[in-house]
């Protein structure tokens, strides 16, 4: 492999951050650091310090600012970035980064219409409408969201921090959270799939986040699933802010 054809991508999240490493246009390594484990996150992404990369952050501008440090080759994702995407969002300065990389990545992957579903810490909707145009969403809260939600606002009801499916009739009272929360979410989501299937009947699914794993939406939708979907997007942009800035000098 050449060292010049390697990228560093870089999705810092709330709770995680996720660092991919491409070799061209291919995902060789993805690793995910949690905030206890900073100190192996600099150690890895030392190693790819010449690399051109790309930094996608939701993090203070501190911790931020740490990371573009310890990548001087590096750019940052922003919506003011030029992109290979139509953006139709009335706000695009407040859509979230994360959305238009899963965008980015389903309209260049994608032949039709498209869905993405995100189930993080928010389950994120997006449409690209076909060739290439996002249109925008929706969004609601995820599993822990929810589960804190009715302890907080609640005087009563526990906190449940695991992501045990439960019967579809709770009888006791934790697994008749588990099954509003967990069989909830599967039929908001499977009610989303059905409503834009109506509305566009071509169109190609994509599943991913960190909590998509505990989903079985079944193979009746034609689903693509890539819990790397985000960092391909962000690669994409990498290469078309690449393309873009070099044709302007």
């Amino acid at each position: 492999m050449e060292q010049g054809n390697k990228s560093i991508v870089v999705d810092a999240g709330n709770t995680r951050i996720k660092v991919g490493l491409f070799q061209d246009s291919n995902l060789q390594e993805v690793h995910a650091f949690s905030n206890d484990e900073l100190d192996k996150l600099k150690s890895y992404l030392l190693k790819h310090k010449n690399n051109p990369g790309i930094i996608s952050s939701v993090r203070s501008d501190k911790n931020t600012k740490w990371i573009k440090g310890l990548l001087p080759n590096s750019i940052l994702f922003s919506q003011s970035l030029p992109i290979p995407l139509t953006n139709n969002y009335e706000s695009p300065q407040t859509l979230g980064i994360d959305r238009l990389a899963n965008a980015i990545a389903a309209a260049n992957i994608s032949d039709k219409n498209a869905l993405i579903i995100d189930i993080g810490t928010c389950i994120k909707y997006d449409f690209v409408r076909y060739p290439k145009i996002y249109e925008g969403g929706s969004i609601s809260p995820g599993i822990e969201l929810r589960y804190r939600s009715m302890n907080q606002f609640t005087g009563k009801l526990p906190l449940i921090e695991d992501r045990i499916q439960g019967p579809f009739i709770g009888k006791n009272t934790l697994d008749a959270m588990r099954s509003g929360v967990m069989n909830g979410m599967h039929l908001e989501m499977v009610g989303f799939i059905e409503e834009y299937r109506r509305l566009y009947p071509e169109l190609t699914i994509f599943l991913t986040g960190g909590d998509s794993q505990y989903f079985e939406l079944g193979n009746k939708y034609g689903i693509f699933a890539d819990e790397n979907l985000t960092l391909k997007g962000l690669l994409i942009a990498l290469l078309h802010a690449q393309t873009t800035l070099s044709s302007s000098i």
